[in-house]
Protein backbone atom coordinates (compact mmCIF):
# COMPACT_ATOMS: atom_id res chain seq x y z
CA UNK A 1 0.00 0.00 0.00
CA UNK A 2 1.13 3.51 -0.73
CA UNK A 3 0.25 6.38 1.53
CA UNK A 4 0.05 10.12 0.96
CA UNK A 5 -2.28 12.71 -0.51
CA UNK A 6 -2.46 14.01 -4.04
CA UNK A 7 -4.58 13.98 -7.15
CA UNK A 8 -4.49 10.22 -7.51
CA UNK A 9 -5.24 9.30 -3.91
CA UNK A 10 -8.19 7.46 -2.44
CA UNK A 11 -8.99 7.74 1.27
CA UNK A 12 -10.19 4.48 2.81
CA UNK A 13 -11.10 3.97 6.49
CA UNK A 14 -9.08 1.10 7.95
CA UNK A 15 -12.21 -0.79 9.06
CA UNK A 16 -13.51 -0.70 5.47
CA UNK A 17 -10.20 -1.95 4.11
CA UNK A 18 -10.40 -4.73 6.70
CA UNK A 19 -13.89 -5.63 5.40
CA UNK A 20 -12.55 -5.92 1.83
CA UNK A 21 -9.63 -8.08 3.01
CA UNK A 22 -11.99 -10.38 4.92
CA UNK A 23 -14.25 -10.66 1.84
CA UNK A 24 -11.24 -11.60 -0.31
CA UNK A 25 -10.13 -14.28 2.16
CA UNK A 26 -13.65 -15.72 2.51
CA UNK A 27 -14.08 -15.93 -1.29
CA UNK A 28 -10.71 -17.60 -1.92
CA UNK A 29 -9.98 -19.42 -4.24
CA UNK A 30 -12.58 -17.45 -6.21
CA UNK A 31 -12.55 -13.75 -6.94
CA UNK A 32 -14.67 -11.54 -4.73
CA UNK A 33 -16.02 -8.22 -5.91
CA UNK A 34 -17.72 -5.18 -4.51
CA UNK A 35 -18.71 -1.58 -5.02
CA UNK A 36 -16.99 1.41 -3.39
CA UNK A 37 -19.47 4.05 -2.22
CA UNK A 38 -18.16 7.47 -1.32
CA UNK A 39 -17.54 11.00 -2.46
CA UNK A 40 -15.36 12.87 -4.91
CA UNK A 41 -16.32 16.36 -3.69
CA UNK A 42 -12.99 17.52 -2.19
CA UNK A 43 -11.04 14.34 -2.79
CA UNK A 44 -11.93 10.74 -3.54
CA UNK A 45 -12.92 8.87 -0.39
CA UNK A 46 -14.74 5.66 0.46
CA UNK A 47 -17.58 5.87 2.98
CA UNK A 48 -18.66 2.22 2.79
CA UNK A 49 -18.51 -0.83 0.54
CA UNK A 50 -21.16 -3.15 -0.82
CA UNK A 51 -20.23 -6.81 -1.19
CA UNK A 52 -21.44 -7.78 -4.64
CA UNK A 53 -22.16 -11.23 -5.99
CA UNK A 54 -19.67 -12.50 -8.56
CA UNK A 55 -22.12 -13.67 -11.21
CA UNK A 56 -19.37 -15.19 -13.38
CA UNK A 57 -19.81 -18.81 -12.28
CA UNK A 58 -17.79 -20.38 -15.14
CA UNK A 59 -14.58 -18.44 -14.42
CA UNK A 60 -15.03 -17.33 -10.81
CA UNK A 61 -11.39 -18.14 -10.05
CA UNK A 62 -10.05 -15.48 -12.45
CA UNK A 63 -12.92 -13.22 -13.57
CA UNK A 64 -15.63 -11.28 -11.83
CA UNK A 65 -18.87 -9.81 -13.10
CA UNK A 66 -21.24 -7.62 -11.11
CA UNK A 67 -24.77 -7.73 -12.50
CA UNK A 68 -25.78 -4.31 -13.90
CA UNK A 69 -28.97 -4.30 -11.82
CA UNK A 70 -26.90 -4.58 -8.62
CA UNK A 71 -24.77 -1.61 -9.72
CA UNK A 72 -27.92 0.35 -10.59
CA UNK A 73 -29.48 -0.33 -7.18
CA UNK A 74 -26.30 0.66 -5.33
CA UNK A 75 -26.01 3.84 -7.41
CA UNK A 76 -29.60 4.71 -6.51
CA UNK A 77 -28.96 3.99 -2.80
CA UNK A 78 -25.74 6.01 -2.79
CA UNK A 79 -27.36 9.02 -4.46
CA UNK A 80 -30.23 8.95 -1.96
CA UNK A 81 -27.57 9.41 0.75
CA UNK A 82 -25.71 12.17 -1.07
CA UNK A 83 -22.92 9.80 -2.10
CA UNK A 84 -21.86 8.10 -5.33
CA UNK A 85 -20.10 5.05 -6.69
CA UNK A 86 -16.41 5.94 -6.68
CA UNK A 87 -15.13 2.58 -7.85
CA UNK A 88 -15.00 -1.16 -7.43
CA UNK A 89 -12.87 -3.74 -5.68
CA UNK A 90 -12.04 -7.33 -6.48
CA UNK A 91 -9.53 -9.98 -5.53
CA UNK A 92 -6.85 -11.78 -7.50
CA UNK A 93 -6.44 -15.24 -5.94
CA UNK A 94 -2.76 -16.26 -6.11
CA UNK A 95 -2.01 -13.45 -8.58
CA UNK A 96 -0.48 -9.96 -8.14
CA UNK A 97 -2.49 -6.92 -7.08
CA UNK A 98 -2.06 -5.39 -10.53
CA UNK A 99 -4.80 -4.99 -13.14
CA UNK A 100 -5.04 -7.70 -15.77
CA UNK A 101 -5.62 -6.98 -19.46
CA UNK A 102 -9.28 -7.91 -18.87
CA UNK A 103 -9.48 -5.48 -15.93
CA UNK A 104 -8.29 -2.67 -18.22
CA UNK A 105 -10.50 -3.70 -21.12
CA UNK A 106 -13.64 -3.67 -18.94
CA UNK A 107 -12.66 -0.72 -16.73
CA UNK A 108 -14.20 2.71 -17.05
CA UNK A 109 -12.40 6.04 -16.78
CA UNK A 110 -12.70 7.98 -13.55
CA UNK A 111 -13.31 5.08 -11.17
CA UNK A 112 -10.94 3.62 -8.59
CA UNK A 113 -10.22 -0.11 -8.83
CA UNK A 114 -8.90 -1.63 -5.62
CA UNK A 115 -7.30 -5.03 -6.20
CA UNK A 116 -6.58 -7.41 -3.35
CA UNK A 117 -4.02 -10.15 -4.03
CA UNK A 118 -4.79 -13.20 -1.88
CA UNK A 119 -1.90 -15.65 -1.66
CA UNK A 120 -2.92 -19.16 -0.54
CA UNK A 121 -6.05 -17.75 1.10
CA UNK A 122 -4.22 -15.84 3.83
CA UNK A 123 -1.61 -13.25 2.82
CA UNK A 124 -3.26 -10.20 1.27
CA UNK A 125 -1.71 -7.19 -0.43
CA UNK A 126 -3.77 -4.25 -1.68
CA UNK A 127 -3.27 -1.60 -4.35
CA UNK A 128 -5.59 0.84 -6.10
CA UNK A 129 -5.61 1.78 -9.77
CA UNK A 130 -7.33 4.38 -11.93
CA UNK A 131 -7.25 5.99 -15.36
CA UNK A 132 -8.80 9.24 -16.53
CA UNK A 133 -9.01 8.88 -20.32
CA UNK A 134 -10.50 5.93 -22.20
CA UNK A 135 -7.27 5.10 -24.07
CA UNK A 136 -4.96 5.62 -21.08
CA UNK A 137 -3.34 2.76 -19.15
CA UNK A 138 -4.04 2.15 -15.48
CA UNK A 139 -2.02 4.31 -13.10
CA UNK A 140 -1.46 3.36 -9.48
CA UNK A 141 -3.47 5.42 -7.03
CA UNK A 142 -2.22 5.97 -3.48
CA UNK A 143 -4.34 4.57 -0.65
CA UNK A 144 -4.58 6.87 2.36
CA UNK A 145 -5.84 4.96 5.39
CA UNK A 146 -8.07 7.02 7.69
Amino acid sequence: MLFGLGKDTIKVPKNILDQMIEHAKESYPNECCGILIGSTMKQRCVLYVHRAENTNKERAKDRYVIHPSEIFLMDKEARSQGAEIVGFYHSHPDHPDKPSATDRELGQAGYSYIILSVNKGTNVSVRSWTFHEEDAPFKEEKIKLT
